[in-house]
């Protein structure tokens, strides 16, 4: 445990930063130890992730769509796949 800054990355792998190729192939990796069918990777762990955020915990749109880089709410709402309110 130490200090984090906000510029500070999350996940590290033994050789330094996860980049988004090699969580993808983790992910992929992953679905494939468990037999699961369908077609999963680093992007869908990101939706996932917005999703819940949303329905789950009730995280507002506007932080949404900082963490997605999305210019709209109607575009956030659309990748989540979630109706307006």
């Amino acid at each position: 445990s130490r200090e984090y800054k906000d510029s500070d990355y999350l996940f590290l792998s033994q050789r330094g930063v996860l980049t988004v190729p090699s969580v993808n192939r983790l992910v992929k990796q992953w679905c494939k130890d468990l037999n699961l069918k369908g077609n999963y990777g680093s992007h869908t762990l990101r939706k996932t992730f917005g999703y819940h955020q949303r329905v789950s915990h009730g995280v507002g749109l506007p932080e949404l769509m900082t963490v997605f880089n999305h210019s709209t709410q109607r575009q956030t709402l659309s990748y989540l796949c979630v109706q307006p309110d």
